[in-house]
């Protein structure tokens, strides 16, 4: 018998075979024989899980899934700004990383924030747009992977945005807390504000407006965006609230963005290869050297309640990221020491400067490479970032993370869409202690990015793991530890996901005149009953919420596991 699911009101157009599972899955991990996909939001993942189940392949659950996040996620995602794919063909085993990032705008100048920099003033806004990535990957992905039609991939997220989905309390507390700036937006003001206050959690919603993009998008595909209607009005529409001394968008700029393809990063952990994305996106390369500076200490034999594994993943991370900041760049636009960075003998000298005990007294700097001359660049990274992961029943997967820059993006909607605030990642001060910044703006560059997709392959060549997490800085850490939970500690992925988070950072935090900067670690985790050795050894400790998304899926014993993170709405959906 084959029926189409009603969810909450909605009837999708992909039918399928009926299923005594829920419609809305509550349950954090499924275990599945075939396909998994796993997201941050419920809408997502049962998407994901229709396409797979009618015959769709990884590539076709990736397109159903980022146009419903579009829909439902917009405070994070969505065809209004960018993404990074790390996809992987099972029969030939190769792996690809498909940029989709957001690009400045041939007007774009090294300074053109550099004033707001100096004086401190917050630069979201129209002109912190850039040329959105997301559509492009999603349409050449599929015309060259796809296996289901189209416009029958996009009717998910038209259903919804015509018909409704439940906000969520994620989606709420950022446009509270971004209200400031989003009230100024006439179409974001109708759409989530009923009188003077923002409408509740729970509330079901529509986005008529963003119906109508999705359908002329489900008929012209990319060229509605890049060559068409829906180009020409976002570039008016961003340019009408630009001053005239402002860098302004083009059709041009829409015609010539187009994807890139990526330097994969592999390195080895133990029996198990790591396969990651190259730069901009640089959290692959960031836990790639941190999980070889981790290597000989053995963290297998060290217990996970204990404080010992944790000094040390966060001390090789403050190494790491150093590099990370000082370093990654577009490759397009500057050298990128990817190779480098990860050689043994530098990857030697830099775990010298991890202590016996406690914390390292100074800040770690970037290590000097024979032909780069590093600036440490500790521009804030945008917040608010959605994650995917994906493994259809041919054994392909996918590792994709989008965003739009920040939550709710820049704050400015056309057609329904949020439009990144992606320039605003870049580097506003050109010049670095009187050096060129790696990430400094010019016109067509990519920001860089913290995002990590990332994907293990076994002794044997098989595929282990796919994951990936939102959490902007923070996502590396994210990562990281998930990586130690199932390599090291031979935890479930769902068991590492549930690990506490803890990482030395600056936790950025809207409403508050100051962030706080030392050692985060997960409030109501058994991490809190480590605090007390961790000060002891010199750490600033701040327990507090570290709301990660991780989604992961984990090959074992013949299945495919699921497995998503509790501190969100996160699912997984197997069969």
């Amino acid at each position: 018998m084959r029926f189409c699911l009603l969810l909450l009101g909605v009837f999708s157009s992909l039918c399928i075979a009926k299923e005594p599972a829920s419609s809305l899955p509550v349950l954090p991990s499924q275990t599945g024989q075939s396909f998994m996909v796993s997201a941050t939001n419920p809408y997502v993942t049962q998407t994901g899980y229709q396409v797979l189940n009618k015959q769709g392949n990884a590539v076709d659950a990736m397109v159903a899934m980022q146009m419903v996040m579009t829909v439902v996620e917009p405070d994070m995602t969505g065809l209004g700004g960018g993404t990074f794919a790390l996809y992987f063909d099972n029969k030939s085993k190769n792996f690809s990383a498909i940029d989709g990032r957001d690009a400045a705008p041939a007007s774009a100048t090294p300074d053109m924030f550099l004033a707001d920099a100096t004086a401190g003033n917050e630069v979201l806004g129209p002109r912190t747009v850039a040329i959105p990535g997301t559509l492009k990957l999603l349409y050449q992905m599929h015309q060259q992977y796809g296996n289901l039609p189209w416009s029958e991939l996009v009717q998910p997220a038209i259903d919804y945005a015509q018909n409704g989905y439940v906000m969520n309390s994620y989606t709420y507390d950022i446009v509270v807390r971004e209200q400031h700036r989003l009230t100024r937006d006439p179409a974001i003001k109708a759409l989530y504000w009923q009188g003077d206050e923002v409408k509740p959690a729970g509330t079901l919603m529509t986005n008529p407006a963003l119906a109508k993009t999705l359908t002329m998008i489900a008929k012209q595909g990319e060229a509605y965006m890049y060559q068409g209607a829906l180009g020409e009005r976002i570039v008016s529409s961003i340019n009408a609230r630009l001053t005239a001394e402002q860098p302004k968008l083009s059709m041009a700029d829409f015609n010539q963005y187009h994807l890139k393809q990526r330097q994969v990063v592999k390195s080895q952990y133990g029996d198990n290869q790591i396969f990651s994305f190259g730069y901009p996106a640089s959290g692959g390369l960031m836990v790639s050297q941190t999980l070889t500076l981790l290597e000989p200490f053995k963290l297998s034999t060290m217990s996970m309640t204990s404080a010992e594994p944790w000094r040390l993943m966060t001390e090789a991370m403050r190494i790491t990221q150093a590099d990370r900041v000082a370093y990654a760049g577009d490759p397009d636009y500057v050298a990128a020491p990817m190779k480098a960075l990860l050689n043994k003998d530098y990857i030697d000298a830099r775990r010298k400067l991890i202590p016996q005990s406690g914390v390292q007294n100074k800040q770690p700097q970037a290590g000097e490479l024979s032909t780069f001359s590093p600036v440490l660049d500790n521009t804030p990274e945008g917040q608010d970032t959605g994650h995917i992961s994906i493994v259809d029943k041919q054994g392909n997967a996918i590792a994709m993370t989008s965003t739009v820059g920040t939550g709710m993006g820049s704050g400015v909607m056309v057609d329904g869409l949020i439009m990144n605030a992606q320039m605003g990642n870049f580097t506003h001060t050109p010049l670095v202690e009187g050096k060129p910044a790696q990430n400094a703006i010019a016109p067509g560059k990519r920001p860089r990015s913290a995002m990590t997709p990332l994907m293990v392959l076994d002794k044997h060549n098989q595929l282990r793991l796919v994951v990936g997490s939102p959490g902007s800085a923070q996502i590396p850490g994210y990562v990281l530890k998930t990586l130690v939970g199932v390599l090291d500690w031979n935890l479930s992925a769902q068991e590492a996901i549930d690990l506490p988070n803890i990482q030395y950072g600056t936790k950025i935090d809207r409403t508050k005149a100051e962030n706080i900067t030392g050692l985060l670690v997960e409030k109501k985790t058994f991490a809190e009953m480590l605090a007390p050795e961790l000060m002891a050894q010199g750490y600033p400790v701040h327990i507090l919420p570290m709301v990660s998304g991780l989604n992961a899926i984990e090959l074992k014993d013949g299945k495919i596991i699921g497995a998503s993170d509790r501190r969100r709405a996160s699912t997984s959906m197997g069969k």
